[in-house]
């Protein structure tokens, strides 16, 4: 879908919204005003007239519902304000009259309504985000091609659109693509490190003291000569290196220019394994450790990986194990592709994936990233290869679980997920299978920014 195209139609559907209403105004005119004001009073005294209908006798309530449809015929026959005020204050009127004997609430009954209400839809939106589909944003290059995080386009400057404030909010909202220029503002020092916690898919340039987030792919591609940076695998947690590359620089100069686009935002369908279990290349996220309720015997401040939470109203703690994936952060989140199903042994021959002894075939994603075939010179995302494959290079390390030629991971009673981007993935290769219990779901579709990957997921 051409995101100029749907940039245009959200404008169309502004302008018309803004003359149909301008229109509306014009005919109306002062007995639209008025009107208005007595159908907003009227959905008022509606809200108290259902709140109070176990609470009044049936006299008083009849005088309250007629009172309201009394004003609600007004609300179609005014001419102007001043009739409207009068209809207002008669079946005011008549509501305290019949109201005068209940006990008053401090809050208005408009408020109540707002807050019961949001406290409703905030329950519906928890309820759907815990049991069915819950929103996971990619931060890494570990799934492209079919997947992005955040990733740099190199442009020669802005365009149209960048060059005024709402046009280029507009611009970002559809496609999630925002021009950045990182210059200089004075003579100093240039700094380059990366947080892969607190900034993934970024690298952080400190030029003269004032810092830029520029994405990862933007160095490791060589886009300016002051960037020779080449990281560890993008989504690993534990490869923070700071100082990493520092120089200097003078005013004006530029250090980089182009566009950051935002990772892909997919929907996890939390409620589909309920019905079945996880399928062989399913797009699956999981989170890096298991959260449990600790033995209440012994210290839990001593032990490693034990927190203490508090329960408040209920005034006790509970000790909470935290149980990470060996080699991963806990408290994390990865989307990768499943590859390997339980009671299964994996391995790679390059490019190939072989489950059992057997080359993987006839699964629509790993047959295509298969294809893709090895390549120096091709994409970076070409195949399946073992974490001790040279073209790594110093990424290359034989000693992980699928480092040599004929290794394999006995999958047990878990789940092995790689990436499709496997030269450039940290992923089961390197720490082995998921337990069931940290799979989350299948990612189902891709919700925003709006591209050629966007809707269901491959």
């Amino acid at each position: 879908m051409d995101p100029i195209f749907v940039l245009s139609a959200i404008l169309d559907a502004v302008a018309l919204w803004a003359l149909w209403n301008g229109a509306r105004r014009l005919v109306l005119g002062r007995a639209g005003t008025a009107r208005r004001a007595v159908r907003a009073c009227a959905k008022d005294l509606g809200t108290l007239l259902r709140s109070s209908s176990d609470l009044l006798p049936p006299d008083r309530l009849g005088a309250l519902a007629s009172a309201v449809s009394d004003l609600r015929a007004a609300g179609r026959t005014v001419r102007d304000r001043a009739e409207a005020d009068a209809a207002i204050a008669r079946a005011r009127e008549a509501a305290d009259a019949a109201t005068a004997e209940l006990p008053r609430n401090r809050a208005p009954a408009a408020l109540r309504e707002v807050v019961e209400t949001v406290i409703v839809a905030f329950g519906v939106a928890l309820a759907v985000r815990a049991y069915f589909f819950q929103p996971f944003k990619i931060p890494t290059g570990s799934m492209q091609p079919t997947l992005y995080g955040i990733h740099a386009e190199d442009a020669d400057g802005p365009d149209f659109f960048d060059r005024f404030t709402p046009l280029k909010i507009l611009k970002w909202a559809a496609t999630g693509r925002w021009y950045r220029d990182a210059v200089a503002a004075r003579d100093g020092s240039l700094a380059i490190w990366t947080d892969h916690v607190g900034a993934p898919g970024y690298v952080l340039a400190s030029l003269a003291g004032e810092t830029f987030k520029i994405p990862q792919d933007a160095m490791e591609r060589h886009e300016n000569e002051l960037l020779r940076f080449h990281d560890l695998r993008p989504d690993d947690p534990t490869a923070s290196r700071p100082g990493a590359l520092r120089g200097t620089v003078r005013k004006g100069d530029r250090v980089w220019r182009g566009y950051v686009v935002s990772g892909d935002q997919v929907f996890v369908n939390r409620f589909l394994w309920y019905l079945r279990p996880p399928k062989r290349d399913e797009i699956v996220v999981f989170s890096t450790s298991k959260t449990e309720r600790a033995p209440s015997s012994g210290s839990s401040a001593a032990t490693p990986g034990r927190r203490t939470l508090h329960v408040p109203f209920f005034g006790f703690d509970l000790a909470l194990d935290e149980t990470p994936i060996p080699g991963l952060m806990p408290g994390m989140f990865y989307i990768k592709r499943l590859v390997g199903l339980p009671g299964e042994r994996v391995s790679v021959d390059p490019p190939r994936l072989v489950v059992n002894g057997k080359p993987v075939s006839g699964f629509r994603g790993i047959d295509r990233e298969t294809s893709r075939g090895p390549s120096r010179t091709g994409p970076n995302y070409a195949g399946y290869h073992l974490t001790g494959d040279p073209e790594l290079g110093r990424n290359s390390n034989p000693s992980w679980p699928l480092g040599r030629p004929g290794a394999e991971i006995a999958v047990g009673d878990a789940y092995l997920p790689m990436g499709d981007n496997t030269r450039n993935s940290f992923d089961g290769r390197y720490w082995g299978p998921v337990p069931r219990p940290q799979m989350l779901g299948p990612a189902a579709l891709v919700y925003w920014p709006l591209s050629v990957r966007w809707g269901s997921v491959w």
